[in-house]
């Protein structure tokens, strides 16, 4: 491991039981050539899912006092620094939450400034257990967050489905991610290469608002061809995100900025935003378009919230 080359960091998420640990045990397997280190999270005070971990690792990290996403904060940034201490660094770090975990907020973590210098948060995997997703979606809130933030998600326990019934739940969690990568496993286990990033184009529409779903989650696609106040965009955003925690998981999109010739690419999960300038329209009109997922979003708010950015 190059000394100032950030560590590579794999994020797994998912309800309880959906099977985090067997597919990290598989992806651990798989990257025995590598020095790994693996963050554990378990709700309570004694972690079982770490005596799981069967493959060679150079150490395991335990955080057993709460939820990794909110009364750990200071204890995972701890854990963090103390690996940057070690004699070795590792060349991939894999960090397992606990079931109930709200996944924007640690990927927000890896955006403090401190941390991203050291860190790369390359990929976010969720394990959905493909006998009850459509349950969990309805009933627990944090199942359509850890979707909705995922980069990829990993639709497990598939042995008993039927392929039609597979192929309608891939659709149903494609309309709740349009950007991620969705693949399917009958046991936990796929190829390392499925959970590495690569690069999604944005989808041409968004999901039909008009399409009954019981998880209440949906996608709001926004488009304008007026350009932003930049600063303006910033504020509103992160207004509405305090604001609307609870109801506002994440945004992706390009936006056209006034009097700049490049267009900027928008993510936000959790707390955390990021607007940066990525390349120049080139033969594409600079049009702007934002792709917003949460719960019961409405296109009119939507455009309230943006209308004072407009320019």
């Amino acid at each position: 491991m190059q000394k100032n080359k950030p560590i590579p960091v794999y994020l797994l998420t998912g309800f309880l039981g959906a099977g985090k640990t067997t597919l990290l045990n598989s992806l651990l397997q798989q990257s025995q050539a590598y020095r790994n280190i693996v963050i554990e999270n378990e709700f309570g005070k004694v972690n079982i899912d770490a005596s799981l971990v069967t493959a060679q690792i150079e150490n395991v990290y335990e955080l057993t006092n709460g939820c990794i996403c909110c009364s750990l904060d200071n204890e995972l940034l701890e854990v963090l620094g103390n690996i940057l201490r070690l004699k070795e660094l590792p060349d991939q770090l894999f960090i397992e939450t606990t079931g109930i975990a709200d996944a924007g907020n640690i990927i927000g973590m890896f955006s403090i400034p401190d941390v991203k210098a050291r860190y790369q948060l390359v990929s976010t995997i969720c394990v959905v257990d493909a006998e009850n997703v459509e349950t969990r979606l309805e009933q627990v809130t944090e199942v359509g967050k850890q979707v909705s933030c995922a980069d990829v998600i990993i639709l497990n326990k598939t042995t008993d489905l039927p392929v039609p019934e597979q192929v309608r739940l891939q659709q149903l969690l494609e309309n709740i991610n349009p950007f991620a990568y969705i693949t399917a496993t009958a046991d936990g286990q796929v190829p390392i290469g499925d959970v590495r990033p690569s690069e999604r184009r944005m989808p041409a529409v968004a999901a039909d608002p008009a399409v009954k779903t019981p998880h209440k989650i949906n996608t709001v696609l926004f488009e304008s061809p007026r350009p932003f106040d930049l600063q303006m965009l910033v504020f509103v955003l992160e207004m509405h995100f305090n604001v609307y925690t609870d109801q506002l998981y994440r945004i992706k999109g390009y936006v056209a900025v006034k009097d700049d010739p490049e267009k900027y690419l928008v993510q936000s999960t959790g707390n955390y935003l990021s607007i940066v300038p990525a390349g120049n329209w080139e033969d594409t009109p600079p049009v702007s378009t934002l792709v917003f997922i949460g719960k019961e979003l409405k296109s009119a708010t939507i455009q309230r919230i943006l209308q004072p950015a407009l320019r």
